[in-house]
């Protein structure tokens, strides 16, 4: 997912400017929670904004880019993948099965002659002057991707032998490429790097932990993928990244954060992580946890779900945690609120996870016509929200609407698959 600091520059970059126009003040509460059918309409009519015969396809809110994001791509398969399973039927049906073709057929994007997932359009991770090409994979897409695989791989009666078998090789490929040729020992441990190319060997913590969630489900879920040698280097690799994590983290009256990137690094980038990378980086690890992996994780379930509810401002989420920070009353973006409504609804409370959809169905646009800031409210003055609702115009952003699709899919449908070791 793209360094996102907090400058003139890269909001214009992103397309975000209107960020920082505005502030909101708005009454606590982020409204009673609909009920399951209306949740499952709403769910019905956020899908409908991904056509069916292109799903992945619209405008970008990073530079501004019109086409296919695999990152789309891979959350709509897991939604759709768990709605399927909870209500089988012929949309859901199609849907995964297209978008794995989709994603299997486009692999090598960067015609690289090796598999992974990246983003269209060409960017400088670390801002260091080093810019990748368009369709250069990356650790955070490739995870998100095979979260998707794994979610379709779920849905057993979708496929015969041989389509099992031919998503079964490319999830073993790609993290056999990554597992020896994308890592880094350090840090207590190991990371895998922000992506395949040399520059980007540097430890985001987010990226790498959502990497350890994709391959710990692998080691769990496709046993029977994997030979003896797979397994005993995944496994290997899973345990010295779920010991970098822990050993990186800070504990705040026991809750669990970290920074962007752990000093010492190279860019000497000091920032904590904001909410997407937060509830990127809780992900990764609790799914390690779940599946009952070696290493001790010194927090509870509790208190890491305890540490997203300091994202919380007045009844709408923010984009750093409200204890302490120069960044601290900064409104979160769409994805953001789309992840954090997936890791309360698929490790927290049915309370927390209706409150973040209510905020998010009642703060950021028009549903389903989601945007990525929230619009004003009638508390702000007048001149504040003429500016700020320049954004309620903003084009629809599949790539962040869809982190809010797989989190109303886990709400309405479930999503707690097996994560147990076999």
């Amino acid at each position: 997912m793209p360094v996102f600091s907090v400058t003139s520059e890269t909001l214009v970059r992103a397309g975000t400017l209107s960020f920082v126009l505005f502030f909101l003040t708005v009454s606590k509460g982020a409204g009673e929670k609909p009920s399951t059918s209306d949740n499952r309409q709403d769910y019905a009519q956020l899908l409908a904004l991904f056509p069916e015969d292109r799903q992945a396809y619209g405008k970008d809110s990073f530079r501004g880019y019109m086409g296919d994001q695999p990152m789309t791509m891979g959350q709509v398969v897991s939604a759709e993948a768990i709605h399927y399973r909870h209500s089988p039927n012929d949309e859901s049906r199609r849907r995964v099965r297209a978008g794995v073709r989709w994603l299997l057929d486009n692999a090598d994007l960067d015609k690289d002659g090796a598999p992974g997932w990246g983003l269209p359009q060409p960017w400088d991770t670390w801002s260091d002057g080093t810019e990748n090409p368009a369709n250069h994979s990356y650790t955070i897409t490739t995870a998100i991707v095979i979260y998707g695989l794994l979610d379709a791989l779920q849905a057993k009666d979708l496929w015969n032998d041989a389509e099992r078998a031919e998503q079964r090789a490319m999830l073993v490929a790609v993290s056999r490429r990554w597992c020896r040729e994308i890592w880094s020992d350090g840090y207590g441990g190991g990371y895998f790097w922000y992506s395949p190319r040399k520059v980007d060997d540097a430890f985001g913590v987010n990226v790498a932990a959502m990497f350890l969630g994709s391959l710990t489900r692998l080691i769990a879920e496709q046993p029977d993928a994997l030979t003896d040698e797979d397994r005993k280097l995944f496994t290997a690799r899973r345990d010295a990244q779920a010991k970098a994590i822990v050993s990186t983290v800070e504990r705040r009256k026991g809750q669990p954060f970290w920074k962007y990137a752990p000093l010492p690094n190279r860019f000497n980038l000091d920032r904590p992580n904001d909410l997407l990378h937060h509830a990127y980086t809780l992900w990764g690890i609790e799914t390690y946890r779940d599946a009952k992996g070696p290493v001790e994780i010194p927090w509870t379930r509790a208190e890491a779900v305890s540490s997203m509810d300091k994202f919380w401002r007045d009844g709408v989420p923010q984009e750093y945690p409200q204890n302490g920070g120069t960044l601290a009353k900064l409104p979160a973006r769409l994805w953001s609120v789309g992840m954090m409504l997936a890791f309360y609804a698929q490790f927290g409370s049915e309370k927390q996870a209706a409150d973040c959809f209510g905020a998010i169905r009642d703060r950021y646009g028009k549903w389903p016509q989601l945007q990525l800031l929230p619009v004003a409210t009638k508390a702000v003055e007048k001149t504040a929200t003429q500016k700020a609702n320049v954004q309620a115009n903003a084009p629809f952003i599949p790539r962040q609407a869809a982190h809010v699709l797989y989190g109303l899919a886990i709400e309405c449908y479930g999503g707690k698959a097996p994560r147990k070791e076999k």
